[in-house]
Formats: C-alpha cells, structure tokens, sequence
C-alpha cells in the first residue's frame, strides 16, 4: 500500500481515475442485481419449474461462496486485474448461457457462472476498497461503493416492465455486452498501475504480493506454476467443499420432485457422498494442506463472532426471501413495475442505511452498539413479515417489513465487515473478506435448502387442500405449482384459495428467520468494539498509508531525517497502538 502513493500519486488524476472506474463498475452491478434477481422466478416459471428455485439458489449460494476464496487468492498470486478479467469472463458465460436456454438446467447453469463471476467482481472491488481506506472511513466508503442501488431499484422497474415476463431472455443478455464495456476502463488503470510500478520498482496496488514476495515465474515451467496454483488456491479442498455442500443439500428442494421422496436412490446417494466429502474435507483441511481455505491465524473472537453473526444473518435472510418475491408477486396485484420496486426496496433501504452506519463509525469512532441496536430492528422487521400476512397483508404492512428488516441489516452486515476487517493484520485483510462470504454464502445455502424443503414438502399438500373443494384438476393444480403466473392469473375464487396456500406455506419459514435473527445477538455481544482510527486496522496500530503519507511529507519539509530521530509518523503511531491494544484487552 505504501507503494500506491508512488504510482498513482496522492490526489493526482490517475487515484481519480481508479475511483471513477470502480465507481462505473459499481453503477452496472448494482443495475445487473437489481433487475436479474427478478427475471429467474420468470425464467424458471417459463419451463414449468418454479418450484426448482430454491435448488438453484442452494447450487449457486455455495459455489458462489467457493468462488471467493479462489478470487481472493488468484487476485494475491496474479493481480487485481488478472482477477477482474477471470471474474469478468465467467459474469458474461453466465448470462450467455442464461440467455440462450433451452431449458432450467441450462438456466441453473448460467446462474452458477454468472454468480461465481459476480461475487469475483464483488470481492476485488471490497479488497480495493479495503486497502484504500482507513477503519474510520471504511464503513462509508463501502457503503458508497453500494449506492447505485438507490438509483437503479427504480430505473430497474422500467426494464423490468418494459421487457415483461416473457423478456426474461434479454434481461440476462443485455448485461453480457453492457458489462465488458463499463469494466474496461478499471482494467486499463489497474494494468498500467502494474506497467508503472515495474518501471518505478515497486510493488503497486493491483500487483500480486506473491510475485514480489518470489522469482517463482522465472524459475518454473507453465505445468509446475498451474499446480503452484492450485496448491496454493487449496484448490482440492475447495473442490471438496463446494462437493459437499451441494449434495448435502439439494436433495431438500428435489425431494419434491423425486419419485419416494427422500427413499429415492439418486438422494440417498447424494446424502451418502456428500457426507463422505465434508469429512474428507474436514481432513484435508486439517492435516493435508498447507494452505487452508481457513487460517488459523486469522480465528480470533471478533472474526468469529462476525462470522456467526453474517451466518445467522444470511440463513435467516435466505429463508425469508427464497420465494418472497413470489408470495408478493401472487397475492398482491400490484403492476410489475410496482412489484419490481418492491422488491428492490429492501436492496435500497442496505443502501441508504449502509450510508448512515458509515457516517455512524466516522463519528463515534466505534460500531458494536450501533450493530446491536441494528439487529434488534431487524427482529421487528422479521415480526412484522411474520404477521403481515392474510388479511394483515397491506401495501403499508409490506412495505414497512422491507424498510425495518433492511435498516438492521444494513447496520449489522456494515459493522460485521468492519470489525473483522479491524481484526487481524492487512496482509490477511483478502483472507477475512473472502472467508466472511464464503461460510455467509453457505448459510444462504442452508437457509435455500430448507425454503426449498418446506416449499416442497407444504405448498402441494396446501393447494390440494384448499383448491381440490372447488374442483381444480390435479393438473391444473400442478401447473398452478409451477408457474407464478400461472396462480396469479387465475379465476379469482381460485387464486383466493392459492393465496391462502401461499400465506401457509411461508408461516414457518418466516417464523424460523425471526428466531434465528434473536439468535445472533448472542455473538453479537461478544464482538471486541474496536476503535476505528487513522489505522489500516486495530491489531498493529499503525497508521494507513495515506496518513503516512502526509506524515512523511511534514517530517521531510521541516526536519532532516537521522537514525536516532523519531518520525512524526511514529510519534502519531504509538497512541494509536496503546489505544488498539487497550481495546484488544477488553
């Protein structure tokens, strides 16, 4: 990080340029989140298989998270623009493939590569961020990297609406040409931050540690550095990880569709050897590799109770939003613009209230009362899901169910990111991000699994129940199963049955993310409540770069530098320690 000030140069054109990239990155991927995450309940529908949602969000929760810790190390052992261009390639694939489906395998298929690329995207633009900012500024700056949001929940109905239901195809494909062009210019400033780095003989920003750290790639052929590579990535216990938590759980949302349920050979099986892949796993992990996905290095309190917390977070949030989207989308009649701000509205409120957490840290210095209290409004936000259903199901009701529930989430997920970043070295600072949404991915994957298991298990035996006294066919009530709008368009007797089904089904889901959001205050207590300062973080003290730098330019214009002289730096430097081991004391 010193290095960065040599080649971009403190507030120089080049720093603005980098800024104003990632900030034309951020814009795109906020416009992608916000109007593709609503096409897939149309895509799946089209086929007659709404009811898979949940297994593709179970397949793509995981491998996402897989993905992350393989960006992360690619991005350290190659470059930040090497990492981008690989992120960039499997974003595009993805909705390619998407695109041009000519069934929901294919369309589960482009999510995979489209998410593994989109959290690649997301997890090199964190890392950035991160070494750009002190703890003080950390919170708001990330949460600004987010704001596009704000703007494209509501440009995002309009496409949305304007390509329709069946527009889905589109939707996916624009983002395939769009992409490419907005990330280009990022790639041009990092790549030339690399060039002018080597002239200058220092180590810059996108550069990779491990090249400076080695002559490894003068030394070795292309097969020894691809499995370099691959040793390093701990590639096997990736493949392990992802295996296992992909068979372990999709057999909840296909057991639905599987002929004898759960005493279908194809589950068994898929239990069976999943099981036998998480231990092997667990061993590889523990006596095989010498680069574990997990250092230990990094497993102090506050990581571990972040990542608790963002577990319990996501698990919950998983369980409730599976098929929100859905249950709003039938039992309201809202227009699909409408319904499509809707749903951003959660997106927007992480937004606005990521900005406020931000502004909250700058000045108090500190994040952990700030995340309590965010989690405690989260609760009522999930109490009031739980209750706005049925009769209870206003526009105002919902709407204040996705306000609440997105203000303490926006608190808690800002001071989660924070504080783990806060608590270990900068060197680890890829490792804790990358790991934070690894084990947060994989609790969105449980939490999909068991959407998908309740979906499955209660949505068929409830329509039967309620539409099988008004003489719907077995068929009809098969296609009413599989496509949303298909049960949103039905006779109004009908669909008043099916809204009834739907309130049912969704009882216990949300219920269960209520008390699992309670839950996470527990760690939530435990969480050291760091001082966030001038610091890169709290466990060595020292200052961030770009403090440095102004230092170091004081000490050079009034003071000659002698061995025996101490540096303004270091003299700014030591209460800062004082203070950052006081509060790991605590």
């Amino acid at each position: 990080m010193e290095a960065l000030y040599r080649v971009f140069g403190k507030g120089g054109a080049s720093i603005w340029l980098l800024y104003g990239s990632l900030a034309l990155i951020s814009y795109a991927y906020s416009l992608a989140g916000n109007t593709v995450y609503n096409y897939l309940a149309f895509a799946t529908s089209a086929f007659g298989k709404h009811s898979l949602l949940a297994a593709i969000d179970t397949a793509v929760y995981v491998f996402g998270g897989v993905g992350k810790p393989f960006i992360a190390k690619l991005a350290d052992i190659t470059s930040r623009p090497i990492a981008y261009a690989v992120s960039l390639g499997f974003y595009v694939v993805g909705f390619i493939i998407v695109g041009t489906a000519s069934g929901v395998g294919a369309v589960a298929a482009g999510e995979l590569f489209y998410n593994i690329g989109s959290v690649g995207l997301d997890l090199v633009t964190d890392v950035i961020i991160a070494d750009l900012t002190p703890l003080q500024w950390r919170g708001l700056i990330g949460s600004l990297t987010t704001s596009p949001y704000i703007i494209n929940a509501y440009i995002s109905g309009f496409i949305v609406d304007g390509l329709g239901p069946d527009g889905w195809r589109w939707g996916y494909g624009m983002f395939a040409i769009i992409m490419p062009a907005v990330i280009a210019p990022a790639l041009v400033v990092l790549f030339w931050a690399d060039w002018k780095a080597k002239r200058l003989g220092v180590l810059s920003l996108s550069a990779s540690s491990y090249v400076a750290r080695t002559d490894v790639i003068a030394r070795k052929s292309w097969v020894a550095l691809v499995v370099d590579f691959v040793k390093r990535v701990d590639g096997l216990g990736l493949l392990l990880l992802g295996t296992s938590w992909t068979l372990l759980f999709l057999p909840f949302s296909l057991k639905s569709g599987a002929k004898g349920g759960y005493d279908n050979p194809s589950l068994i099986a898929m239990f069976a050897v999943g099981g036998v892949t998480l231990v092997a796993f667990g061993l590889w992990e523990w006596f095989g590799t010498a680069h574990p996905i997990l250092p230990r290095r990094i497993l102090n309190k506050t990581f571990c109770c972040g990542v608790v917390i963002d577990v319990l977070y996501m698990l919950s949030g998983t369980m409730r939003s599976t098929y929100w989207g859905s249950w709003s989308y039938v039992v309201t009649n809202w227009s699909t613009y409408t319904w499509t701000i809707f749903s951003n509205t959660l997106t927007v409120g992480l937004c606005v209230f990521g900005l406020v957490a931000g502004v909250i840290m700058r000045y108090t210095h500190r994040f952990k009362w700030m995340q309590i209290s965010g989690i405690c409004i989260r609760c009522i936000g999930l109490g009031l899901t739980y209750w706005a259903r049925g009769s209870n199901a206003s526009d105002v009701a919902l709407a204040w169910t996705q306000i609440l529930t997105s203000w303490g989430s926006a608190f808690s997920v800002v001071g989660t990111r924070v504080a783990t970043q806060a608590s270990v070295p900068h060197d680890d600072l890829a490792s804790v991000i990358a790991n934070l949404a690894l084990w947060s991915k994989l609790g969105s994957a449980t939490g999909a699994a068991i959407a998908g298991a309740v979906w499955g298990d209660n949505m068929p035996r409830n329509l039967r129940t309620h539409l099988t006294p008004l003489g719907v066919s077995t068929a009809e009530i098969q296609k009413i199963f599989g496509s949303i709008r298909t049960a949103r368009l039905a006779k109004p007797a009908v669909r008043a049955a099916v809204i009834e089904a739907y309130d049912e089904t969704v009882r216990p889901l949300y219920l269960g993310a209520l008390i699992l959001a309670l839950a996470s205050l527990i760690p939530a207590s435990l969480m050291t409540n760091f001082y966030l300062g001038k610091t890169q973080n709290a466990v060595d003290g020292k200052l961030h770069p770009m403090y440095e730098a102004d230092t170091d330019a004081a000490r050079n214009t009034t003071t000659p530098h002698t061995d025996d002289s101490a540096s303004v730096n270091e003299k700014d430097a030591k209460p800062l320690a004082h203070a950052a081991v006081a509060e790991l004391r605590k």
